[in-house]
């Protein structure tokens, strides 16, 4: 069964999210600068209540409609969430198909930046925290995409260490193959 683009989203839900959009007044959005998206980034991660934030609001509503009871973020972080050994391995599968899916619908390039930084993070926890490479890159190409988030100046430290951990287990399994 091929899964359908709007993760089971109702047109009223697709309405909603094209507005939270439309709503947005803050022109730091469609800025690019390192400043800018470090912010931008790190108020994505560690905030708890996404209201307002288009990246936060769709992932919420695509994971919370997602069959097969993909889990929650809940209370916690997307940060807490990514950086966490005890996050559900299929909670983090949604995050990266959510966030690849939103990464190639936004018109912001911040925020498609963001998108795709958090698909990246998804698939280094699952890889690091549950030994399972959730994506269908290889080894090699995965560790090259790693290395080109870490040197990223707007990059939040967090992350970083993240890709470090994670780039490092691709090298080593690339070498092993």
């Amino acid at each position: 069964m091929a899964k359908k683009s709007t993760y089971g989203l109702r047109l009223d839900q697709m309405a909603d999210l094209f507005a939270l959009g439309a709503d947005d007044p803050d022109p730091a959005v469609g800025g690019g600068d390192d400043t800018t998206l470090r912010e931008l980034l790190h108020e994505q991660l560690t905030c708890t209540a996404p209201k307002g934030s288009l990246l936060l609001d769709t992932l919420a509503m695509m994971i919370a409609s997602l069959e097969g009871g993909a889990g929650a973020l809940n209370d916690q972080t997307l940060s807490e969430t990514l950086l966490s050994p005890q996050s559900d391995l299929s909670l983090i599968q949604a995050i990266k198909d959510c966030s690849k899916a939103l990464s190639c619908t936004l018109d912001s390039q911040a925020e498609t930046a963001l998108a795709r930084t958090v698909y990246f993070a998804a698939i280094a926890s699952a890889l690091l925290h549950h030994d399972t490479k959730i994506t269908q890159s290889s080894y090699e190409t995965l560790a090259e995409s790693l290395t080109m988030l870490i040197e990223k100046q707007w990059m939040v430290p967090e992350l970083i260490e993240l890709f470090m951990q994670a780039r490092q287990v691709c090298q080593r399994r690339a070498h092993e193959a």
